[in-house]
């Protein structure tokens, strides 16, 4: 029967959010009983959930890769192989895990992507920037793994950012408002050069030169303001409804500092850097325990995104491996 010092414990450690991690912390520690009690919670939570689960658990035998039982803490610009030759069953299961999630990435990622490619009218691959001039003179430099869409009229233009990241350098036309909307956040010029990055649950917008005006659309709660060189803002949403806002100011040439491929991190977490490099990256980048949310700050290398995950790392002293070249775990000890 479980105790109210059970549920406490339970809600304090971060419970997997995936079948694959899920499976990595069940394997690596099958004697847990509140671990097993959060998995079934999260397994009944959502029929997707169940699907996941089924779908890993069924291609589990098609992947071998082995594991090391032991702990190796990873230094600056190293990465820790796993020796084959001291696998245990149960860490073996773990890495199938891991390596199922780079299969599960490609064979899912037919669909989205195609939809994807419908839609865009520019689109970059990993580790592929892309300038594009546009008929008003104004540029767009797309980051890895983005897309957009775009579409003009007499009287308005507009860009749609459908995954990624793009810096904008405007030519500001007071009677076409240049308007970039990711899902429910709209970025009005003002005559500027600014930033713009959309992730799954949130959209980042900051000024190198100039102003915008950053606004969100279908909320009574949502955000309208203008911002200038340096200003920063972070808009998280879900469909329509924003749940958070956080603002900050940052040195204008910081602004859009991937397109001459670094990463600057300031006062952010693991989890943010990570979200940086993973674009530059051609795999699967694992993140575990609650290693993502631990604070950092720092300037790494995108133009080779091993070394950046490994400075990393040793930056959290934390372990770096690399089981294959398409799949890295980063762990906190």
């Amino acid at each position: 029967m479980a105790t109210e010092q059970d549920d406490q414990a339970d809600r304090a450690i971060p419970s997997p959010r995936k079948a694959t991690e899920w499976l990595l912390a069940l394997n690596e520690a099958p004697d847990d009983v509140l671990l097993q009690r959060r998995f079934q919670a999260w397994l009944t939570e959502d029929p997707a959930h169940e699907r996941d689960w089924i779908s890993v658990n069924s291609m589990f035998d098609q992947l071998g890769i082995a594991l090391s039982p032991d702990t190796v803490p990873v230094e600056a610009a190293k990465v820790v192989p796993f020796p084959a030759n001291r696998a245990t069953k149960r860490r073996r299961l773990a890495v199938m895990a891991v390596g199922l999630a780079a299969a599960c990435v490609a064979a899912g990622v037919f669909s989205p992507e195609l939809l994807l490619r419908l839609q865009a009218d520019q689109i970059t691959g990993v580790a592929q920037q892309r300038e594009v001039t546009l008929a008003d003179g104004s540029t767009i430099r797309l980051a890895p793994s983005s897309a957009i869409a775009t579409h003009f009229t007499a009287g308005r233009r507009d860009v749609r950012l459908l995954r990624g990241e793009a810096f904008f350098q405007v030519t500001h036309d007071a009677k076409r408002p240049f308007v970039v909307t990711t899902g429910a956040v709209q970025t009005t010029d003002v005559g500027t050069a600014f930033d713009v990055r959309r992730n799954a649950a949130d959209t980042t917008v900051a000024v190198r030169e100039g102003a915008v005006q950053v606004e969100t659309s279908g909320s009574p709660h949502g955000v309208r303001e203008v911002l200038r060189a340096g200003d920063e803002i972070r808009v998280q949403t879900h469909g329509d409804r924003v749940f958070d806002v956080a603002r900050r100011h940052i040195e204008p040439e910081e602004v859009a500092l991937w397109t001459s491929a670094r990463a600057m991190v300031r006062d952010r977490t693991v989890g943010d850097a990570v979200e940086a490099i993973r674009p530059w990256f051609h795999g699967v980048i694992v993140l575990r325990g609650d290693l993502a949310h631990q604070p950092l700050t720092g300037v790494y290398n995108l133009s080779d995104p091993l070394e950046a995950l490994a400075a990393v790392a040793h930056a959290q002293g934390a372990t770096m491996y690399r089981i294959s070249p398409w799949i890295v775990v980063l762990s906190a000890r």
